[in-house]
């Protein structure tokens, strides 16, 4: 299989990442049941993309095979202090899965050396709790039976 080319999210790229969500959806679970929801999961990928926060995965001949869509979290910032990045949701195509693209992708963001939360759904089949296990994020409570997820800088991770 060909390298796969991490770069970070363009404006440009919404649609591509919107139908590589829709595509995961079932095992996210994404509820992209109606054309309000899926117009919502397209504005926030527009917002995410634009933050200059999200990462893409492309193969060889440029398509996004993988996607991490993170936006700056804003609940209780104060001008430049306490700057935190949340993952709001990450995928890759399944023929992509043995090469680790979300993986690599969640530690490109690591490298910005600042806190990332993550809640990730019960039924989520694709993976990602164990991804982020991996990457030395540590569960924090549970509400409604997610799985809430923080990594910080310099706490072992």
């Amino acid at each position: 299989m060909p390298e796969i080319v991490l770069r970070q999210a363009r404006l440009d790229d919404a649609a591509e990442i919107h139908a590589l969500l829709l595509r995961l959806a079932p095992e996210i679970p994404l509820l992209v049941d109606t054309i309000e929801r899926e117009e919502a999961l397209y504005a926030l990928i527009r917002n995410c993309a634009r933050s200059g926060e999200s990462w893409v995965g492309c193969d060889g001949a440029g398509q996004i095979v993988g996607c991490v869509v993170v936006e700056p979290n804003q609940l209780g910032r104060h001008y430049a202090e306490q700057e935190m990045l949340e993952l709001r949701h990450a995928g890759a195509a399944p023929e992509y899965r043995g090469e680790d693209v979300v993986g690599r992708l969640i530690a490109r963001l690591l490298v910005r050396m600042l806190p990332v939360a993550a809640v990730v759904n019960p039924q989520n089949r694709s993976g990602l709790a164990a991804c982020l296990d991996k990457l030395g994020f540590r569960r924090s409570g549970a509400r409604g039976g997610e799985q809430r997820f923080r990594w910080d800088p310099g706490a072992g991770g």
